[in-house]
């Protein structure tokens, strides 16, 4: 079966590469195997394929493109598995990046193209709950495949190049390897389309809007006239008991400019918070143009040409999710007697429909259509929020992702910077971020923070409108509670204004956005822009970029915590690599460190406390925390006591005054507030109670040393432990569950979860969390780096590579990268392909 889809790939690919009928000279030569040791080079020009290695050679950055008419790039692989990636021109880096890529998680980039295709019920059935239905109807209704070549038509060459060669450089791989991993031998396995990739890029730019709604958009149904019965469809349309309006992203960010820096260059700290399972897993790679014009690494989401986060010789950067709005939605107020048009202003809208047919593959392997008719405001997509589409009301959006296709020449410029200006300039010029933060620095000491992800631009009056609904309660108030902003669009004042000096209609211009450039430190950890340094507060700017002045997570405390105790730096004051690697794995916790003290004080005081009317004796769980060293390290008893503890508290008693906390949130002490643990003995050890009740219940110690608890969660063949700590207990590494990632790919078992408990029946099951963890520092001689992936490269669970970097993770350590020739070439465990193609 294997050995038919791989000559079925390379017959479409060669009719797909080809634009006429007569052969280009130097096309069709042929790749290596991938476990070959030594360059594989092109045998010759012209003629039949070959599948001979050439004799081996040592030098890792060469390659063969000058005097050859088609795509090619040399790979050398060095430790863990990593893609050093060289070539002569931007087509043949993409070739070389999408083989690279393809070899490693090929499955999962298939999968989510068959996703945006809308042909997920085709392949694999309706799905639980419907859940492929609803995926298709939903990604159909979007357009990102119909309209995919139209809205990324216009990119500049460069792009163009890269993601024409990524994606025969993908399709070659397929050709003469196969998928490796979990999709191997399936018949949904087949080459993708630069149409394909380009829809996939925009399914990602939605990833904070359009895309965490995809169930609300695919059953939004208007009533049934009265007296009718309600309208058949293949399957209940029904929408999630929860309304989560912001994707479960996160991540640190650290930028240390020259006075703080030990080199006196500037520092980064990378560290992303990321699913270990599925499509938004990071991959990482070194990308080379030998004339000079790009030399980066670092890593991208699955499927994206290109380096996100990374670094080159001259500028180092990370990103963070961002706190702003990419979506605004709306509440219609309907038309009497139709609800599928809506009043605007002093008439009226009609809604528009479009009648969208599937394909569903049936139990006995047929293929019969399904028909859903949706529907659209002027503003964008129908929503089934959890309020209903009534005779009265309904919900629609307005995304300002979905028109993004500046993303990849906003990275690409990024990529290529030679300064922290030429940096900055490319937020300017191409404004294409979509939904994060971007923390910076640069060879010579500077550190920068910026918000230009992609924000609606409202009026004064609009915001102003806004903030009375909220103010006032009601469904404002409850979208608000859910992440979101929701707007009366049947008032054409909430429309989006269209500034001249923004790259897209209805957009924030950049000289609009959040900013701040500091010689000391800028930071985020997905709290606003507000805080990107205490003492230089980010205020005055609109309010769909994010609130200012209010309480900060555990977590941005902790960062901030971390980046200003003079311990942390050591002696001289000032951060070396090393100290900044220690900072971020040292897994303290901001409500022990402020709490934990005044915690065991209380205990003694009061050493019994009812829990449902019964006396609970708190003298064992209170000996835990005594001698608990507050860390969320592997050998640490008592940290998970303390953190199902913390859990049991709601998350505004955490963050400001209340039963846990007697000082409150002072936005002049953003940091050091909330303080004092509330002096109510009763109240503040009855969740201890409760918490070490719960533990013993499913068979946990009290005091089981968290690495006994907390490990890798993914279909692993063995038990690794992992340390690290969770937004609860406010830790800045973070490690927790759950991925729920979109690919129909293998997940790990996360067990069952008694709310509000944090624990499983497993225990700490982790699939979410540190993902690429990177240091660097520009020191007088270059960028030195150290880094972890923590889930690594490939994403078949057979492969070394899967747990290889997991287990450098668990010791708290990072590896080093490898950026320069004379590392590269020196690493011992190193494999060399040249691998070619020919060009369409």
């Amino acid at each position: 079966m294997k050995h038919r889809l791989r000559l079925f790939l390379a017959l479409t690919l060669l009719v797909a590469a080809c634009t006429d009928d007569k052969p280009k000279t130097g096309s069709t030569t042929e790749i290596a195997p991938s476990n070959i040791t030594s360059v594989s080079d092109v045998a010759s020009n012209t003629g039949a394929p070959t599948d001979t290695a050439a004799t081996a050679d040592t030098s890792a950055n060469i390659t063969t493109t000058s005097a050859f008419a088609g795509y090619s790039a040399n790979i050398t692989r060095t430790s863990f598995g990593i893609p050093h990636i060289v070539a002569d021109d931007w087509g043949s880096l993409g070739f070389g990046q999408g083989y690279a890529f393809a070899q490693d998680r090929a499955c999962t980039l298939i999968d989510q193209v068959i996703k945006v295709r809308g042909e997920r019920s085709k392949w694999f059935g309706p799905g639980d709950s419907d859940a492929n239905l609803n995926s298709d109807f939903a990604y159909h209704h979007l357009g990102l495949h119909d309209d995919a070549d139209q809205r990324f038509g216009d990119q500049p060459q460069t792009v163009a190049d890269m993601v024409q060669g990524y994606v025969n450089g993908f399709n070659r791989e397929l050709a003469a390897e196969g998928p490796h991993g979990w999709c191997e031998g399936q018949d949904w396995v087949q080459p993708i389309t630069t149409t394909d990739l380009y829809a996939y890029l925009n399914d990602v730019m939605l990833f904070a809007s359009a895309g965490v709604l995809i169930t609300q958009i695919a059953t939004a149904q208007p009533p049934a006239p009265p007296g009718s019965e309600p309208p058949v469809t293949e399957a209940a349309l029904t929408v999630p008991p929860d309304l989560a309006l912001r994707p479960d992203l996160a991540s640190n960010g650290w930028s240390i400019g020259t006075d703080l820096s030990e080199n006196g260059g500037g520092m980064l700290l990378a560290n992303p918070h990321f699913p270990w399972e599925g499509e938004k897993r990071l991959w990482e790679s070194q990308l080379t143009l030998t004339n000079g014009d790009l030399n980066v690494y670092g890593v991208t989401l699955s499927g994206v040409p290109g380096v996100l986060i990374g670094f080159n010789e001259n500028v180092a950067w990370t990103h963070t999710v961002s706190a702003g709005n990419r979506m605004t939605l709306y509440e219609l107020n309907l038309s009497p007697g139709d609800p599928t048009s809506y009043v605007y202003g002093d008439s009226s809208k009609a809604m528009t429909s479009t009648e969208i047919s599937i394909d569903v593959k049936q139990s006995d392997g047929t293929i019969a259509p399904a028909t859903r008719t949706m529907w659209n405001s002027h503003y964008g997509p129908m929503l089934n929020l959890p309020f209903g589409w009534t005779t009265e009301k309904a919900y629609t959006m307005r995304d300002a992702n979905i028109a993004n296709a500046d993303a990849l020449e906003q990275f690409f410029g990024m990529d290529q910077a030679k300064s922290l200006d030429e940096f900055i300039d490319a937020h300017r010029t191409a404004n294409g971020i979509p939904w994060v933060n971007t923390i910076a620095t640069s060879a010579d000491g500077r550190a920068w923070f910026a918000d230009t992800a992609a924000t609606p631009n409202l009026s004064a009056e609009s915001l102003a409108a806004w903030q009375a609904n909220v103010d006032a309660g009601g469904t404002a108030t409850a979208v608000l509670a859910n992440g979101a902003i929701l707007l009366d669009g049947s008032d054409p004042k909430n429309e989006w204004v269209n500034d001249p000096t923004a790259t897209r209609p209805g957009i924030l211009p950049f000289e609009q956005q959040p900013q701040l450039e500091r010689s000391d430190f800028v930071f985020n950890a997905n709290d606003s822009h507000w805080l990107a340094n205490p003492n230089e507060l980010l205020t005055g700017f609109s309010r769909l970029t994010g609130p200012e002045e209010v309480p900060q997570s555990a977590r941005t405390r902790m960062n901030a915590t971390l980046l200003a105790d003079p311990d942390v730096r050591g002696s001289d004051g000032k951060f070396a690599l090393s100290e900044l690697q220690s900072a971020i794995m040292s897994n303290r916790s901001l409500h022990a460190e402020v709490l934990l003290k005044d915690v065991v004080a209380a205990c003694e005081r009061t050493p019994s406390v009812p829990v449902d009317a019964q006396p609970y004796d708190l003298t064992a769980a209170c000996a835990v925390l005594r001698t608990w060293d507050g860390r969320y390290n592997l050998d640490s008893r008592g940290a998970a006591l303390w953190r199902e503890y913390m859990a049991l508290f709601s998350a505004a008693d955490r963050s400001d005054s209340g039963t846990l906390y007697q000082v409150g949130f002072d936005p002049t002490d953003p940091v050091g507030t909330p303080n004092t643990l509330n002096a109510d003995d009763a109240a503040v050890l009855a969740n201890l109670a409760i918490a070490a009740q719960a533990l013993v219940a499913v068979g946990f110690a009290i005091d089981a040393p968290l690495g006994d608890m907390q490990f890798d969660g993914r279909l692993t063949t063995e038990r690794i432990a992992i340390p690290g700590g969770t937004n609860t207990e406010g830790a800045a590494s973070i490690v927790g569950c759950c991925s729920r990632p979109s690919t129909l790919g293998p997940k790990g078992d996360p067990g069952t979860r008694a709310q509000p408990q944090i624990f499983t029946d497993k225990g700490y099951p982790v699939t979410n969390g540190d993902s690429f963890m990177m240091t660097l520092e520009f020191a007088p001689d270059g960028p030195r780096a150290e880094a972890i992936l923590t889930y690594g490269q490939p994403d078949d669970s057979g492969s070394v590579d899967f747990t290889s970097q997991t287990k450098i993770f668990a010791t708290g350590k990072f590896r080093a990268v490898l950026f320069d020739d004379a590392a590269i070439a020196g690493d011992s465990a190193k494999t060399v392909i040249t691998v070619t193609g020919p060009r369409p």
